[in-house]
């Protein structure tokens, strides 16, 4: 990624001298020369490059973008409506030029008037805000003609095949790649803030490769729906999504045959299965220090707020907020699903049990944050009876 981390650099350059100087300087003329250089180097490498700004985080493609430091840039673009930066064709001198003009007298103002949101000359660069069903913004094609926020069909097959091939990599003994977990959780919030019902179809899922892929899928969206309803922060809401992501990994240490076993579980197969969470932790600290928060979330998962729960604490404390969010976001989901040992709950029996649960099982307040985000996104009635709700065959995590 050094090619798109080149042209940010160089961009940045080039806006402030556009900022500085006046048409026909020869420093402007020269930050031009090297900004269209640059972006045509990276077009060698990526014919379609594509940049986007979420509030101090860059995004390249799908997989964020690293090695900057502290780029402010970033946030200054998204201030004035520049989201999304993508060069759908080698540009030449003229399209740099007329977007380096109208990106500089965006940031002169502070911000871009609605008159400036659109352009009427063609150009192989398109910028803009991102809305849900594309790109509003500049260049020849714009968000009306279909184009996906992600320049590709959001079906999550791309995101089933990465988060399968990961766990397939840990079962081998292989690198759990930091990079894919966080192309895959932004590609999730893309969808999410489409509005749609992206949770994957769970309810008669019998292979165990399926099961472990849509959960893990469903229990990211889950959360960072969760996160983001409750006030928390767009960085926030990412790293919480990679928690739930990852949360379940220890279960590829475990054999399959236990974890399908239909039947009752011995003493030592439910120590095998109770000591994922321990197990998801280590691999994960093992593999890449920066997802702490994910190893906590892993190890934490199962444990009650009453003190309940597993693995065993020697000393009662609070549970991370991420491992509260993930809780119930990994039993809602977990319950909805057909698995060998017990039928599909059906939602209303599953908001019924969560509900019983606040103040025991889970925390009264990530309980009523995802009361109300299911009335908000399910339109469906979550007023129970005062009689709780029966306890599952099985924890309902596992």
């Amino acid at each position: 990624m050094n090619e798109a981390r080149d042209t940010l650099v160089t961009l940045a350059r080039a806006v402030a001298a556009f900022t500085a100087y006046g048409p026909a300087h020869p420093t402007r003329e020269g930050a031009l020369d090297a900004v269209h250089q640059a972006v045509a180097r990276l077009c060698e490498v990526d014919p379609a490059p594509t940049f986007t700004f979420l509030g101090d985080e860059i995004v390249y493609g799908l997989h964020p973008l690293r090695g900057l430091g502290e780029w402010p840039w970033a946030e200054r673009f998204s201030r004035v409506g520049v989201q999304r930066i993508e060069f759908v064709a080698t540009p030449d001198r003229d399209d740099v030029s007329h977007f380096m003009d109208d990106l500089a007298r965006r940031l002169r103002r502070g911000f871009a008037e609605s008159s400036e949101a659109r352009v009427t000359r063609p150009t192989s660069i398109r910028y803009g805000l991102v809305h849900a069903d594309g790109l509003d913004g500049d260049g020849p094609e714009s968000a009306s003609n279909g184009a996906h926020v992600a320049g590709r069909p959001t079906d999550l097959e791309l995101e089933a095949d990465t988060v399968r091939w990961m766990e397939s990599e840990l079962r081998g003994g292989g690198t759990l790649h930091l990079a894919e977990a966080e192309g895959v959780v932004f590609a999730l919030l893309q969808v999410m803030h489409q509005g749609r019902d992206i949770l994957l179809p769970l309810t008669r899922l019998k292979e165990f490769d399926q099961y472990t892929t849509a959960h893990a899928l469903n229990v990211s969206v889950l959360t960072m729906a969760l996160a983001e309803h409750m006030g928390h922060s767009s960085s926030t809401v990412r790293r919480f999504g990679v928690s739930g992501l990852l949360h379940d990994l220890g279960k590829t240490r475990i054999p399959t045959e236990v974890l399908n076993k239909a039947g009752a579980l011995t003493d030592t197969e439910r120590s095998i299965i109770q000591n994922h969470t321990t197990e998801g932790a280590r691999l994960i600290l093992e593999h890449d220090a920066e997802l702490d928060l994910a190893a906590i979330v892993a190890y934490e998962h199962h444990r009650r707020t009453d003190g309940g729960g597993y693995p065993h604490f020697h000393l009662h404390r609070r549970c991370h907020g991420a491992s509260d969010l993930v809780h119930v976001c990994d039993v809602y989901d977990a319950l909805r699903t057909h698995r060998p040992y017990r039928e599909a709950w059906p939602h209303e029996r599953v908001m019924k049990y969560i509900i019983a649960g606040a103040g025991s099982e889970f925390d009264v307040e990530v309980v009523r944050g995802f009361v109300a985000l299911m009335d908000q996104g399910t339109r469906v009635a979550t007023r129970v009876d005062p009689e709780p709700a029966s306890p599952p065959v099985s924890s309902p995590g596992d």
